[in-house]
């Protein structure tokens, strides 16, 4: 219990000068949606997602990202739906005064909700049920923001995004996004 109050006290006191360089409008949050094109069991579809972020410096972000897959199981009507949480650093240069271009590489999970369904074929009709589960997950992803004012703009976003649910069932998804981007 020691050694983990020692260390919080040591990565609080050493990140206080990355504070101290904090822009004017640290707090960063952005709306968006795309479409992905997934690989294996799951078909394309529309995904949406939100992030959170914090800007140390006018270069350095840390997001916290909360995003939303759908896409139908290959050769079925049923839909899967996947939600992932990640945690992914940031880099933004600026190109100029309302123009900023970013990468950022994030961990997290990705859960996927249970379905079920009914294939009806003759002679019965079989019955396949797949339970929920949470896995490890990571993105990465490069983007482009344009500011309208100070404060509110566009952002347009490709992302790759890694799920590995089981040996069988690993999803490797790229998405482009467009959203909205505001600074506060």
């Amino acid at each position: 219990m020691k050694k983990v109050l020692l260390v919080a006290a040591f990565l609080t006191l050493g990140s206080l000068p990355f504070f101290a360089q904090a822009p004017s409008n640290p707090w960063f949050w952005d709306l968006n949606a795309g479409y992905n094109n997934s690989s294996k069991w799951l078909d394309s579809g529309w995904n949406y997602s939100t992030r959170l972020g914090y800007a140390f410096t006018d270069n350095f972000k840390l997001n916290f990202d909360l995003g939303y897959l759908e896409g139908k199981v290959k050769d079925s009507s049923v839909k899967d739906h996947i939600w992932t949480f990640m945690l992914a650093p940031e880099y933004a240069t600026s190109l100029t005064e309302s123009d900023q271009i970013y990468g950022f590489i994030g961990a997290g999970f990705a859960r996927r909700d249970s379905f079920s369904y009914t294939l009806f074929s003759l002679p019965s009709p079989s019955r396949f049920a797949f339970g929920s589960e949470t896995k490890w997950a990571a993105e990465a992803g490069v983007g482009y923001r344009h500011f309208f004012t100070k404060n509110v703009g566009i952002n347009l976003q490709a992302t790759y995004t890694h799920m590995g649910f089981s040996d069988v069932d690993k999803i490797d998804t790229v998405d482009g996004r467009i959203g909205l981007a505001v600074r506060f």
